[in-house]
């Protein structure tokens, strides 16, 4: 702006008053201008100016960060959204608005173009607030709405005008008949679903209800069953909802389906009802049980009782005149009954119990009761129990132990008065045989003593059913060859059968079995094997033939486990006779006894026996074709040291142990008396003899014994009391005399009663003379032998001197042929020295394998020889299973040496 200059004074003056108003408005418009600059800088929303192109050309304080990332070179999320923003504007030249979302912030964006200088500026406004409070109230909303239409319950809202606001979708699923409801009361949704109007009339008047009471209201509704649905039963709710200024708003409605509910209580009641019936009936069954049934806490009071226990605590009380069971019972009868209660609950164990008690009329009862712990569902632990009267039960046990005993006194009775005179046949006889005897007069002999053998096999097989039928039969435990034990047993019968003229084949065990030594009772296991190959013979006519096979079938590390067959081509058995044969007494055909003789003991005897070894006796048989018997046995492996044992040769009994030695013989039979006399006198024994416990005494106190042999059954004072007082002597030395006991008795619980009577070992009647000078001989030595059972015939014992050869098995086998014996002898005189010098030649080479099959060869002619000395030998040599080298080597030195001493004493020749 220009200015005329003044030309004067006055002129100037206004001129400079002019310019200086200017200058103050001036002042003022920049003071103003510099004050609204001040107004985008202190905006606290971001302000910014932005060019075409997005540079940035204005940025406050609030829009720091949004200006650093637009001037950032990286990835950014606010860029792309401003320079749009702003070319959008530029391009319309309008001002526009848009939300600007940031990682964290939600900004509402205005956009203000100027258009003229090719910029824009932009007014952010932060919403980030506003729209998380959106958000928030957006889940929650959708969290309601989500809870609705989950909810498994019908929920409406209606207007005072009684119609539907809202329903869930519980309510009606289907979203667009759900809008058409909407409007509509429950008396139209009657009439669609075609429910009874007066329900909806019921409605009606419980809304109005609640309204007035201004109080919530429920009920309970049933929906009969239609076309479309089944029954329902609903639990319904209405809660009036009110104004402010206490005007009605609205009632929300909620129906519950409780059908579920309603059919479970139904069953319940159906469950309570047939629970009802079922204690009923449980309560009948208890009480026709003739049990006496009870329930005791842990307290002793009693929970339960059925009729049967009510009754006899009635019959108890009114009998003993008391007002309760329990005052006619003794304290130690109750006493009884609380300890087995509680030990029951302290050991959650059952226990059964018999116990008798007197009623006050003196009849005696016995109860046998099982205790059971009774846990209930709380964890309370009570006693149940049952008890049966077994009176009746305790009178026949008595009565058929009473016959028991009787049973048994009357086999011992008769073992007695059978063996006793059994005892002086074989005695006599025996002593007889050795006199000076003319042929006829030793056939004689033979005759009786064959006789009394046989009456003493038939006696024991008596006794053998007696105690097999008592359950008193016990097996044995010892280490044994099966294969050889059976083979030796059963030699005799074949001889048998060879002179009847039947043909015997057999297949030894051995010949597949290389572990034959077992634990258990050969005597009972051979027999079995004698029952089954007798009968064979028996019943095999001549040029029949027998067949006796042993036969290995599987072992394990600890067992083995055989099986036997006896078959034979004799008469053979009708099918419906097979069982019958096994019973006692019993043969298939009424004549068999008299035909073939026996007592019918035999296979029932076999039988038993394999069944306690835990085998089977079975039996295939046709008539006139032949029958075969067969069972298998399993029995536990012998140790390595068990063998030896075994094998051990057993020092002979010379007769210089007994010899000199002061004997007394307490027999009330005389002829017994003499046979012990005789025997023992033959051996240099001297003897006294008494015929009662009394007169056994008297001697006892006049002379020192070296042992008593004592008679169970004598008149007067029997062999136990006699032994008692012997014990009793003031003299220890003397009352410790050993004493034998001489019996007839049958069962091996007699023995072990007379043991505990203080006698040292017991010799059963009738006895062989070589067991009773070993055990005379063992008692002597201060030696007891264990305890035998009386019906089992003793194990042969070694002759007191035993000789190096009996040709006894030869002669029978040349049947008295001396040509026959000669050819023997000279052979084995011939091929023996080489024998030896193989023995030898092994020994010093430790080739036990060559030892073994040198001593398999000699076995055969050792044994027709009866060089029973070298038998251990053999034995040691040929066990297969392993023994330590010094054992081999010693049974071959042995064997060789025992072979050449053979050969010095065996004669070359017999005379014919």
């Amino acid at each position: 702006m220009t200015f005329p200059l003044p030309t004067d004074a006055a002129e100037l003056r206004e001129l400079l008053l002019a310019e200086r108003a200017l200058r103050v408005q001036a002042e003022a418009v920049a003071a103003r201008l510099q004050s609204a600059s001040r107004i985008p800088e202190l905006n606290p929303n971001p302000v910014m100016r932005l060019g075409a192109n997005g540079e940035l050309l204005l940025a406050n304080s609030a829009a720091a960060p949004l200006a650093q990332e637009l001037l950032s070179t990286g990835p950014s999320q606010v860029r792309p959204q401003l320079v749009q923003a702003v070319a959008h504007a530029l391009q319309t030249g309008e001002v526009t608005q848009r939300e600007l979302v940031t990682s964290d912030q939600y900004f509402l964006l205005s956009t203000v173009p100027i258009v003229e200088e090719g910029y824009a500026l932009l007014y952010l406004t932060d919403v980030t607030a506003q729209r998380r409070a959106e958000q928030e109230i957006r889940e929650q909303r959708e969290f309601y709405e989500t809870i609705m239409a989950h909810l498994p319950a019908v929920v409406t809202v209606l207007g005072p005008d009684q119609r539907y606001r809202y329903l869930n979708p519980y309510a009606q699923p289907d979203a667009t008949k759900r809008l058409r409801h909407l409007g509509n009361s429950f008396a139209d949704r009657c009439t669609t679903m075609g429910l009874p109007q007066s329900l909806a009339e019921r409605r009606r008047q419980l809304f109005e209800q609640a309204v007035v009471s201004r109080q919530g209201v429920s009920w309970q509704e049933h929906w009969p069953a239609r076309a479309d649905a089944s029954a329902v039963h609903w639990l319904c709710y209405y809660q009036p909802v009110f104004e402010p200024d206490g005007g009605l708003r609205m009632v929300m409605g909620y129906c519950l389906d409780i059908s579920t509910q309603r059919q479970a209580e139904a069953r319940t009641r159906e469950s309570e009802a047939r629970v009802l019936a079922q204690q009923a009936f449980t309560n009948l069954v208890l009480d026709l049980n003739p049990n006496l049934i009870w329930v005791r806490d842990a307290q002793g009071n009693t929970i339960f009782e059925n009729a049967g226990m009510q009754a006899l605590r009635h019959r108890v009380r009114a009998l003993a005149h008391t007002d309760t069971m329990e005052a006619a019972l003794s304290r130690e009868e109750i006493m009884s009954a609380v300890l087995a209660d509680q030990q029951v609950l302290r050991t959650g164990q059952a226990l059964t119990t018999q116990a008798q008690f007197q009623l006050a009329n003196g009849e005696v009862l016995w109860l046998q009761t099982v205790r059971c712990p009774l846990v209930l569902a709380d964890g309370t632990a009570q006693v149940l129990g049952v008890s049966t009267d077994i009176t009746a039960l305790k009178t026949a046990q008595h009565t058929a132990e009473a016959s028991a005993t009787a049973r048994e006194n009357f086999l011992a009775n008769m073992s007695h008065e059978i063996r006793t005179p059994l005892n002086g046949v074989l005695g006599m006889t025996s002593l007889l045989a050795k006199t000076g005897l003319s042929d006829q007069q030793r056939n004689y002999t033979t005759v009786i003593q064959h006789s009394g053998r046989h009456l003493l096999n038939v006696v024991n097989d008596v006794l053998d059913m007696a105690k097999i039928t008592s359950g008193k039969l016990e097996l044995d435990r010892a280490a044994f060859n099966i294969c050889d034990s059976m083979a030796r047993a059963l030699e005799p019968l074949m001889l048998q059968a060879r002179e009847k003229g039947i043909r015997v084949v057999g297949t030894r065990l051995a010949e597949t079995c290389p572990h034959p030594w077992v634990l258990g009772d050969s005597y009972r296991l051979n027999q079995i094997l004698l029952n089954l190959l007798s009968n064979a013979i028996k019943f095999t006519p001549r040029g029949g033939t027998v067949s006796v096979g042993g036969y290995f079938v599987r072992e394990t590390e600890d067992t083995l486990t055989t099986e036997f067959r006896v078959t034979d081509t004799g008469i053979g058995v009708a099918a419906e006779k097979l069982e019958s044969i096994f019973q006692e007494f019993t043969q298939a055909y009424a004549d068999t006894t008299r035909q073939f003789g026996g007592t019918g003991l035999g296979l029932s005897i076999s039988r038993a026996l394999v069944a306690q070894m835990g085998g089977q006796l079975t039996v295939q048989s046709t008539p006139g074709e032949g029958s075969c018997f067969a069972f298998i046995t399993t029995l536990p492996k012998a140790s390595a040291a068990a063998r030896l044992a075994a094998l051990a040769p057993v020092p002979p009994m010379e007769e210089a142990a007994v010899r000199g030695s002061r004997v007394l013989v307490v027999e009330d039979n005389a002829v017994n008396r003499e046979v012990v006399q005789l025997l023992l006198e033959g051996h240099g024994v001297l003897v006294d003899e008494a015929s009662s416990g009394l007169e056994a005494l008297a001697l006892f106190e006049e002379y020192r014994y070296d042992v008593i042999l004592m008679d169970i059954q004598m008149p007067d004072m029997n062999g136990l009391e006699a032994t008692a007082r012997i014990r009793a002597h003031a003299d220890p030395l003397r009352a410790a005399t050993p004493i034998l006991a001489l019996t007839a008795n049958a069962f091996r619980a007699d023995a072990e009663k007379y043991h505990a009577a203080g006698m040292n070992d017991t010799l059963p009647k009738p006895f062989d003379e070589a067991e009773l000078l070993r055990k005379l001989a063992s008692l002597i030595a201060g030696m007891e032998s264990p305890l035998v059972g009386l019906t089992t015939p003793p194990a042969p014992a070694p002759p007191l001197a035993q000789p190096a050869f009996d040709l006894a098995l030869l002669r029978q086998t040349a049947r008295g042929s001396a040509a026959f014996m000669n050819r023997i002898l000279a052979s084995f005189h011939a091929n023996t020295p080489a024998s030896v010098a193989d023995l030898r030649a092994a020994a010093a080479a430790a080739d036990w394998p060559a030892a073994a099959a040198v001593a398999h060869k000699l076995r055969p002619s050792l044994r027709l020889l009866g060089a029973a000395p070298l038998t251990p030998s053999l034995e040691v040599l040929e066990t297969k299973a392993a023994i330590d080298a010094a054992e081999q080597e010693k049974a071959t030195t042995a064997l060789a040496a025992g072979l050449e001493a053979l050969l010095l004493a065996l004669p070359q020749e017999v005379a014919g």
